[in-house]
């Protein structure tokens, strides 16, 4: 027999005032058993309104007070020069058009609450959402719908104040219709009444007119609650054109002489003829899209064209923050990268699997291996997109931690998990991969990944390598992590870059060398990493990874954290010390004011385990309680409490021994966070 936590009630009573947070979910009984049985562990519904350690004070607001971002080489920058880096996340689909007014403003809190400074707004245009930007069911797409922009209008302004920046996506899955007037519209639609357009938008003018048309419009429109367009708001700081749409990869086969689309094709194959009678190469090998060598040259070119015409449409609205043409994605090779450079940042997409801790680099990618490999140097570097899939991923709650550190050590700019919510958010959710705002599993890390990446508590590597090829090494053969031993081994040591290579056939391409300050490799396949060795340690020493062990390490002067297969020994780390029993878990300990933890006078602690949905067809959790004992030397004055301005301290929970803080986690009632003040 199960109930809610009194904290779970207060939440489904009142879902927009703070709660006092004492555990997330808990049995009726107080005797959890902590042995490997789901069925045991506690269990109830979660509100997604539930707060987290409260970490907006991270935040400026409103956002868009130094005026815009800007590219400074391969770093972000205020207007004013300040640095910029970003924690982000992705709100979609019905998020964006169902939530009401009220539900916009208190999740707006809660994404600043949680350590976010940055949004992506995704899935606006898709088809599978009703109403999108173009209304409900519309049978065109070339007319904006008032009260779905208003939603935008409203989900801006509330973020803005908090202090969260934004990034708006012109293009996802937008299809569009025969009523939309598309010139041989019906080789593509085969039938149907809309279609999915990408691909086609490189080679058809129609169909990129009407892409302009749109991005005019909606940078052009005036915010009902700023009197600002989103061109001019300097809280939107980037657009990007189309979401994982390219030639090089994905899509360019769809333009082939063998997919019934004649018209389309016949466009294709005198482009790329014209391409390779240009560049003297062979027009019977240019054309095939599916292989390496020249027709990746004429892809990277064919893209550049589309792109050069919408970034032209982009800034005559007047916008003047960050551009990302699309994105890599999906297992593509850096042979892909060249055409990214038409914008001003460089975006990538990468999703983990369950287990990725224990991937070996010798043979096996990671997650962070296809962000580094997307990495070119003398430019900034978003991650758009990343997760771990399928839910529910038993050890998701690492994901943030390594994310966070990778791109503190790597000098990524602007990690966005995907997403906080896909579902209206007016209510619990469903458990889902795509909505963490109410999924336990992953969001009790997402507070101590905010603060160790947007306050440096890790350093960034003390060594770069980048790879330089050359041209015909670049694109002639396929080069990925998965390809490539460099790409996998160099990543979790030391940063990686990817120098673009010079060429002729690409004469908008102007590469900048990264040999002054980086170490140069041409070979793809060198490993770097001792044929025997069974972890991967950071170049300053600042984490490692043994994936033998399945375990992951922070240790700073001011985060200090254990991931992965942690119980049944002693874990020792500078300030702190864990006994714990739970076999997959997570501990971090970190400080809150920028002391280091021995000295720090607010210490943030997150505890986190499996969780997975009840699978009673309830929108229910069953949370792993956590066994065990953490030891931390730090100041003997601060009180073991709970996050949250009027919440009582773990007295029972907590001791002395001189300078070590113990405390006990059985008796902390299934808490995720702590904090020690």
């Amino acid at each position: 027999m199960t109930a809610l936590h009194p904290l779970l009630k207060c939440l489904a009573v009142n879902l927009i005032a703070p709660c006092i947070l004492v555990g997330m979910l808990v049995l009726a009984s107080s005797e959890a058993s902590p042995e490997d049985d789901p069925s045991t562990w506690p269990r109830g519904t979660l509100p997604v309104e539930l707060l987290a350690p409260d970490l907006s004070f991270l935040n400026e607001k409103p956002a868009g007070t130094r005026g815009r971002i800007l590219a400074d080489g391969g770093d972000l920058v205020f207007a004013d020069g300040t640095p910029a880096r970003f924690w982000g996340t992705n709100l979609q689909a019905y998020a964006l058009f169902h939530t009401t007014p009220k539900h916009i403003r208190a999740h707006a809190k809660r994404i600043a609450a949680l350590g976010f400074n940055l949004v992506r707004l995704h899935h606006h245009d898709s088809k599978w959402v009703q109403p999108n930007i173009f209304g409900n069911k519309a049978p065109t797409t070339t007319q904006l719908h008032p009260p779905s922009q208003r939603q935008i209008d409203l989900w801006i302004s509330a973020l803005k104040a908090e202090g969260v920046y934004i990034w708006l996506d012109l293009h996802v899955g937008r299809q569009m219709t025969t009523l939309d007037v598309i010139t041989d519209f019906h080789e593509i639609a085969k039938g149907e009444a809309a279609a999915d357009i990408r691909g086609f938008n490189y080679i058809s003018q129609t169909i990129q007119q009407h892409m302009l048309d749109f991005q005019d419009a909606y940078l052009r429109h005036v915010n009902t609650e700023s009197g600002l367009t989103y061109a001019e708001d300097p809280a939107i700081v980037a657009v990007q054109i189309t979401n994982e749409n390219d030639l090089t990869h994905h899509f360019g086969n769809a333009l082939l002489p063998d997919k019934g689309v004649p018209a389309h094709s016949a466009l294709y194959m005198a482009l790329a003829k014209q391409f390779a009678e240009q560049y003297r190469l062979d027009p019977e090998e240019t054309w095939r899209s599916w292989e390496h060598g020249s027709p990746k040259i004429f892809l990277n070119d064919l893209e550049q064209r589309f792109n050069q015409k919408m970034i032209a449409g982009i800034r005559a609205t007047g916008f003047s923050g960050l551009i990302a043409t699309t994105s890599s994605w999906g297992g593509m090779s850096i042979a892909g990268l060249p055409s990214l450079t038409n914008g001003s940042i460089i975006d990538v997409h990468s999703y983990g699997t369950g287990g990725d801790l224990t991937a070996d680099p010798h043979h096996t990618p990671g997650f962070l291996d296809w962000v580094a490999a997307a990495h070119i140097n003398d430019m900034p570097l978003s991650v758009s997109e990343w997760n771990v899939s399928p839910f529910p991923v038993e050890d998701r709650f690492i994901a943030p931690l390594r994310m966070a550190t990778s791109a503190a050590h790597q000098g990524w700019d602007a990690p966005m998990v995907y997403g906080y919510a896909q579902q209206p958010l007016n209510t619990v959710l469903k458990p889902s991969n795509w909505d963490i705002a109410g999924d336990p599993g992953i969001i009790a890390m997402m507070p101590a990944a905010a603060i160790l990446y947007r306050q440096g508590h890790v350093r960034p590597a003390a060594i770069t390598y980048a790879l330089k090829l050359g041209a015909r090494a670049f694109f002639d053969r396929k080069v990925t992590p998965k390809t490539s031993a460099a790409l996998r081994t160099i990543v979790e040591q030391s940063r990686l870059l990817i120098e673009l290579p010079k060429t002729s056939m690409l004469p908008w391409l102007n590469p900048k060398s990264a040999e002054a300050e980086s170490t140069v490799i041409a070979d793809p396949d060198m490993s770097f990493l001792s044929a025997n060795a069974s972890e991967i340690i950071a170049d300053t020493g600042d984490f490692r990874r043994d994936f033998d062990r399945g375990l992951f390490t922070v240790d700073t002067p001011l985060s200090q954290i254990a991931a992965g297969h942690v119980g049944g020994e002693i874990l020792r780390l500078s300030d702190i010390e864990l006994a714990v029993e739970t076999p997959l878990a997570a501990v971090a300990v970190q400080s809150m004011d920028g002391a280091p933890i021995q000295a720090s006078r607010r210490i943030m602690i997150s505890l986190a385990a499996r969780v997975i949905p009840s699978g009673d067809g309830k929108l229910t959790y069953q949370l792993e309680p956590i066994q065990g004992q953490v030891r931390i030397r730090a100041n003997p004055s601060l009180s073991l409490r709970q996050p949250g301005p009027k919440a009582s301290n773990f007295s029972g929970a907590h001791s002395l021994e001189g300078a070590v803080h113990v405390i006990d986690l059985a008796e902390i009632g299934g808490a995720q966070w702590l904090v020690l003040e």
